[in-house]
């Protein structure tokens, strides 16, 4: 019997073992807390005479708790690593005081070896928001069997998950795959089987097991590639890991699995408790995995360190739910400006010089024409569309400006200034010549016009605002 999963507001009781067989056995409650995640409550008698309870007073007086436990269970084992204190109950009389631990990392699993070694994992499995939407793949095949009038008698469904894309990512090896879950459930009504169809980025480090945080800081990079291919916020859902310190066991001991075990980590659990994306907003990626291929996703990691600066800013303001539309063009404008630096010299920049030197304006000019879109009835050139741009980023970000631009005009640059960073993203993934050639060719900018239009508002040539209607 093994934990399988704990969600938000999940509590099992169970005994903490730290390792030391002198130390008594310790009662404790398990919590799942939203958001900050896994919680322990111990209940002990503090300054107590009895000796069952000399070392939790030590752990919680001293605030030192010992860094790696283990939470034996009816329903099985979660391990317990990177513990600390995180508060307690100092009571008089005959009052029992609550000691509170928190985890970093808890493996729902009993790991091998020595208890108090660090935690390294050889595999790291997630599951993310968007991945389903921008894999367009299915584990699950269906065959319908059908009478004479058309009405299916049969449905046979084959389950087989694969590998969507391989690549590797500085030491370690990435992959996305798709996979298949099953699962029964029947009350004294009705029974039901379920079939879980979703995709996993997973992984691993050639040479040995690395910490889960290594493993972390790679899967982010992806993530952060899907909010810009999104415009919306992306969430880490879950995470299992598999390693040789994992194993599962028959009755007489001897190892027959090492499967993926539930991994809770301080680093991503708060994600779990956000909205979970609509259909309709995972609908329309600017770019989907097929198109941009191992190749991209490899081009994507080479660049990501050096254009940190543009990337962080604007993953940032896009990854979050109900940004202010000033936040917007506060934060895409800095990776903009940052952009135009990394870029460089672009043909006909001059015109957006000042004082014989390149201005904010010039490295909104840079990113534009880099992109080459075809703007339309929206701006009269782009050496307009970077000055309206820079004139708004700079009235939003300096009190000394006066009042804030009109509303419909900071709407109109935030709208320009996020599509601009989701299309440079998509250069950094070495295809922008093969995904920007609908927005060169003006076929993709139907939305981005109608609203300039809805406005009745278009960019002259010297970055001001002029009436369509």
């Amino acid at each position: 019997m093994a934990i399988e999963s704990l969600q938000f507001g999940d509590s099992i009781a169970g005994q903490l073992i730290d390792g030391d067989p002198d130390t008594p056995l310790t009662a404790a409650t398990m919590r799942m807390l939203d958001p900050s995640g896994i919680q322990l409550d111990v209940p002990f008698m503090s300054r107590a005479a009895s000796e069952q309870f000399v070392h939790l007073d030590q752990w919680f007086s001293g605030q030192d708790p010992p860094q790696n436990m283990v939470l034996l269970t009816a329903q099985g084992s979660a391990s317990l690593f990177n513990v600390q204190w995180a508060g307690h109950t100092d009571p008089s009389g005959h009052q029992l005081s609550l000691g509170r631990l928190r985890a970093r990392e808890t493996v729902l699993g009993h790991r091998d070896g020595v208890l108090d070694a660090p935690l390294v994992i050889e595999t790291a499995r997630s599951r993310i928001d968007g991945l389903n939407a921008w894999a367009r793949s299915s584990a699950i095949s269906r065959k319908y069997d059908t009478d004479e009038r058309g009405r299916t008698r049969k449905l046979t469904l084959e389950l087989d998950g694969k590998t969507l894309a391989t690549w590797s990512q500085g030491q370690a090896e990435m992959s996305i795959t798709s996979s298949w879950t099953t699962s029964a459930a029947e009350d004294g009504y009705e029974s039901s089987f379920t079939v879980g169809d979703n995709v996993h980025i997973e992984s691993r480090f050639a040479g040995e097991p690395r910490p889960f945080f290594d493993h972390f800081v790679e899967q982010r990079k992806i993530a952060s590639l899907l909010v810009f291919l999104f415009a919306c916020p992306i969430s880490f859902r879950e995470h299992r890991v598999q390693d040789e310190s994992f194993p599962a066991r028959m009755m007489d001991g001897r190892v027959y699995d090492h499967p993926f075990v539930e991994l809770i980590s301080e680093l991503s659990v708060r994600e779990r408790s956000r909205p979970v994306p609509s259909a309709k907003a995972m609908n329309r990626p600017t770019a989907y995995l097929e198109q941009i291929g191992p190749e991209g996703l490899e081009a994507w990691n080479a660049n990501y360190d050096a254009w940190s600066r543009f990337i962080l800013p604007a993953a940032g303001v896009l990854g979050r739910s109900g940004a202010f539309m000033e936040d917007v063009v506060t934060s895409t404008s800095m990776s903009i400006e940052a952009a135009g630096h990394l870029l460089g010299v672009q043909e006909g920049e001059e015109s957006t010089w000042s004082r014989n030197r390149p201005s904010t304006a010039t490295y909104v000019y840079r990113c534009l024409h880099a992109l080459g879109i075809d703007w339309g009835s929206c701006a009269v050139s782009i050496e307009g569309l970077a000055r309206a741009v820079a004139n708004n980023y700079n009235a939003v970000k300096h009190f000394d400006r006066g009042d804030l631009p009109a509303h419909e005009e900071t709407y109109l640059i935030s709208i320009v200034t996020r599509l601009v960073v989701q299309l440079t993203a998509l250069q950094l993934t070495g295809k922008g010549d093969q995904l920007l050639v609908d927005y060169r060719s003006g076929s993709a900018m139907w939305d981005v016009r109608q609203r300039f239009a809805a406005y009745g508002l278009r960019v002259e040539s010297a970055g001001a605002w002029a009436r369509t209607n």
